[in-house]
């Protein structure tokens, strides 16, 4: 089964008033697609922070996948 990495993300403003990305979580998941990896993320991302939706803590959802995915996505 592949395994993808997942983080996720908030974009936050330093004191100069310049936006930085910070990673709030990242997570390595096993599943046997994307679709499924994110919404396992989700899931444990919302469990860790004992929240119901993870947008409380991020903007966004980064992710990579596998590099045997990747290219045969980019074919």
């Amino acid at each position: 089964m592949p395994s993808f990495d997942v983080r996720f993300m908030k974009t936050v403003c330093d004191d100069t008033g310049h936006e930085h990305h910070a990673c709030q979580a990242a997570f390595t998941v096993e599943a046997p697609s994307l679709t499924e990896a994110v919404r396992q993320a989700e899931t444990d991302f919302c469990r860790q922070k004992r929240v119901h939706d993870w947008t409380i803590f991020a903007d966004a959802v980064e992710f990579r996948a596998p590099p045997a995915l990747e290219r045969a996505w980019s074919s």
